[in-house]
């Protein structure tokens, strides 16, 4: 005699329904991660490693990569000196005013890179920014300057976003206790505030740092392509594929994933639980 089948129960079924979901999203992620693999793996191929042997040898690939570097370091120190006062004023001090001055702050994230650009250009050839210029014999469009400039232009909304969600997390009863105390405030913020809100700001440092690092729309039209000059990695990556220099495009934009990369793992490290991205 056959034994009989036991029905499936309700809580088996729900487990079932469960495991279909999970396995369901789960396949979504598998395959855009295999997509990604993929896309870095046949682009590898294709390039070929003598070719990029060839290309990593040349000068001008090491002069882009550090002037990317050096740059981009420098535009987050900036951006990094006035967003954390900012995000911390944002943070501290909510309200329609913080509404309205965030919304400000926010516009260069909503705005195209592009139109930036062209914004920065229209202020530094305008009075009073570019006769300001002219007195001080400072050339920033079309120079290095100008590849600084831009960087702060775009970022610093970011590290202003960023920094806020990190003292956000910090809770101003801590704060307080410290007044209490008699500490003043600058020695609450360096003392209390900061410490607690670190993990997340040097996370903030890091991502803003890539940003800067991958902006090249805005430069396009206030700084112009001047090779060996002004170009960074991505912008580097635009004048060889206009110049038909496909092989030394892919070799630059492999710079630009590895940095991004890195840049991705360090977020994660120095965030910890805190992490902003």
């Amino acid at each position: 005699m056959q034994a009989a089948v036991k029905p499936i129960t309700t809580a088996q079924r729900s487990r079932l329904r469960d495991l279909a979901w999970h396995l369901g999203f789960g396949g979504v992620g598998v395959m855009l991660l295999a997509a990604l693999v993929a896309l870095l793996a046949l682009n590898a191929r294709f390039l070929g490693l003598g070719d990029f042997s060839q290309y990593m040898a040349r000068s001008r690939t090491w002069a882009s990569l550090w002037l990317t570097l050096w740059t981009a370091s420098l535009a987050t120190v900036a951006s990094m000196a006035v967003g954390i006062p900012v995000g911390y004023l944002l943070s501290r001090r909510p309200g329609r005013g913080s509404h309205v001055m965030a919304t400000i702050l926010d516009l260069p994230v909503m705005v195209p890179p592009a139109a930036v650009g062209v914004f920065l250009l229209g202020l530094f050839r305008s009075f009073p920014v570019g006769n300001a210029c002219a007195l001080l014999g400072l050339q920033v469009d079309h120079a290095v300057l100008g590849v600084v400039v831009a960087q702060v232009t775009v970022t610093l909304a970011f590290a202003i976003r960023l920094v806020k969600a990190s003292f956000d997390g910090v809770n101003p009863r801590l704060e307080s206790v410290s007044r209490s105390l008699g500490a003043s405030l600058p020695r609450t913020f360096f003392h209390v505030s900061l410490p607690l809100a670190r993990n997340g700001v040097l996370a903030s440092l890091v991502v803003v740092w890539a940003r800067a690092a991958a902006e090249w729309e805005s430069l396009m039209l206030f700084v112009g392509g001047i090779q060996g000059r002004t170009d960074t990695l991505p912008f580097a990556v635009y004048l060889d594929w206009n110049g038909g220099l496909l092989g030394w495009a892919l070799t630059i934009s492999l710079f630009c994933v590895l940095i991004a990369v890195g840049s991705l793992y360090a977020v994660r490290r120095l965030g910890g639980r805190a992490h902003v991205f």
